[in-house]
This record gives C-alpha cells, structure tokens and sequence, in this order.
C-alpha cells in the first residue's frame, strides 16, 4: 500500500504534464501561410503546391508553413484572399483585373484597391476542345451546340463571357449548357453528352491529353476579327498559340487568346512575407521549373510582373530590386 500510492501519484502527475504539453503544442502551433489554388486535376493545383514547396524547403526555420488549398478558381481565390481565408492566391491577369476595379463579378463588391500582384507565371490559352465527329473546328461553329463550361468561381467563366460578347454572343446562343468541373468535362465530351468544352489552362495539362487520347477530340481555333479586337482593347490578353504536336491527333498550331497565370495577396500582407516566397521560388528557380510541365518554359524575367494589371507588392518589388531584376 505505502509504494502503491506514491507510484499512481507520480502516474497522474506524468499524465497532467504530458497533457499539459500537448496542449500549450496545440495552442502555439503556427498558422499557416495559404495559397488558394483550383481543383485538382487542373494546373493550378499542382503549380500552387510547388510554390508552397518552394517556400518551405527554403525557409525550414520559417515558423509559418505553406500550405496549398483546392479551390474554384481565379475568382474564388480573390474572394479568399479579400475576406482574409487565404494569404496567397492564383488568378488569371483579366479576373485580377477586374477585382481590382470592381468589374465583372466583382462590381457587387466593388473595386479592391489593396489586390497586389507577387509574380508572373505561365500563359493560359483559353481552351476549346470539340468531338472530332462534330466538324467543329472554328468557335464560331459552336453556335447551337452542345457545350461543357467551367463552374462559377473559376476564371475562365469570366473570359469566356467577355470572349462571347466580342462575337456578339450570350449563352443562350449555345443549343444546351452544362456546368462541370474538369474532370466532368472530360466524361461529358468522351461520353457523348456535350460536343465541346471549355477552360483556361497552360499547357500541357491533364485535361487535354485526356480528351485527346480517350476520345480523339479536337482542339478548335479561337481566332479572328473578333480576337483581333478584344486583343488591340484588353491589355491583360494575349494572342496564344497551343503548339501541333503537342496532343495526339492534333498535329497543327491552334490559334486562341489567353491571360497570364499570377500569384496575388493582399497589400495587409506584410512585406517579409511577400519577399520570402518571391526569393523562394526565383532562388530555386531551376528546381521549380521541373514541378510541373507548364512550369518548364519560363525564364526568370518573364516572371516579374509588369505592373500593368496590378500594382506589384512592396514586398516582391524589394526582392525584384535587390536581384537587380527591375531598377
């Protein structure tokens, strides 16, 4: 009796300061850095990972991970950057664009002038794939048809109302619309349930080989007078081409317009933060290149911004001075 009870003494108070222990470790755990990315299966998902791996391979004494989060989109990932969800997000130049004038599906909230731009990534062709047994080869010859679109939140949606406005069109001009996200598309035009779809992507990317090879679609021009004016009005497009070659059955260049791919954050976000993940991934930026296939044609001075679409954070702008990359 008398060891008995001076051994479950010392057991509680064992137990009460390994307690005690796990929770002061819950209470001081950090919280992480977010990066907003989109759905897996798209590029963004994994591009919004390597940065975070950047980020956390560089700064192992950082006391915030990074962490890469699924989202919608461009337009989601604005929206969680704007309501403090997120601390980082990827968009498109023309989404980012207008969540800082407050247009598009923005003009609701209103402008957000602290929307500040961190780095310049890879283009994004707006995409358009058709059945192969369609005969569709021109956007224009998508009138009446079948189409797969993008889930609202994602940036495409966007584009692809302003690219449906510069040929005059609404949605309605389309014989049957359905929602999907893309890994739906991708069973909807091998399925036979829509003739083409569309989305933004660099490229290459999953989706695309999966329509080609599964089901030997098509990728349709997106090009011409109506382009040419939206290219010469819109400074945040580009003129884009998705090689031939790159995609079974699609042995020519195909034509289309795209945006760019950037990292956004907040102006509230201190300028420590913005400089460490800029210094990052330019710092690593042979090892960044090789994460991902959209990733491995840029060159470093294509990956800083040029202000244009958005102020560029104090930040990533004190890195960019101090690499001797903008003067």
């Amino acid at each position: 009796m008398t060891f008995r009870q001076p051994l479950c003494l010392a057991a509680a108070i064992m137990a009460s300061t390994v307690a005690g222990c796990m929770a002061v470790s819950v209470v001081l755990a950090p919280t992480p850095v977010t990066l907003a990315t989109g759905t897996p299966g798209g590029v963004y998902h994994p591009v919004g990972n390597a940065i975070c791996r950047m980020f956390n391979l560089a700064g192992k004494d950082q006391a915030r991970p990074c962490v890469a989060v699924s989202s919608d989109g461009s337009v989601a990932n604005i929206r969680r950057i704007e309501s403090g969800k997120s601390t980082f997000g990827l968009s498109q130049t023309d989404v980012a664009y207008a969540a800082f004038h407050g247009e598009g599906p923005f003009a609701a909230a209103g402008p957000d002038p602290k929307l500040r731009m961190l780095i310049a990534l890879y283009p994004e062709a707006f995409t358009v794939v058709a059945r192969a047994d369609t005969g569709i080869r021109d956007f224009q010859d998508l009138r009446g048809k079948r189409v797969g679109i993008g889930k609202s939140g994602a940036g495409y949606t966007f584009t692809r109302e302003v690219i449906l406005g510069a040929y005059g069109w609404t949605i309605l001009d389309f014989g049957h619309v359905l929602e999907l996200d893309p890994t739906e598309q991708e069973q909807a035009l091998c399925g036979n349930k829509v003739d083409g779809v569309f989305f933004a992507a660099g490229h290459p990317n999953g989706l695309t080989q999966g329509v080609t090879t599964g089901c030997r679609a098509r990728l349709v021009r997106v090009a011409g007078k109506p382009i040419d004016r939206l290219l010469a009005t819109h400074s945040y497009y580009i003129a884009s081409v998705i090689p031939g070659g790159m995609y079974a059955g699609n042995p020519d260049d195909v034509p289309t317009i795209g945006t760019q791919a950037v990292l956004v954050a907040s102006s509230d976000q201190p300028d420590e933060l913005a400089y460490a993940v800029v210094k990052a991934v330019f710092e690593n930026f042979t090892d960044f290149r090789r994460l991902h296939p959209a990733l491995s044609p840029l060159e470093i001075r294509d990956m800083v911004p040029s202000g244009a679409v958005l102020p560029i954070h104090p930040g990533a702008l004190n890195y960019y001075r101090e690499a001797g990359l903008v003067h």
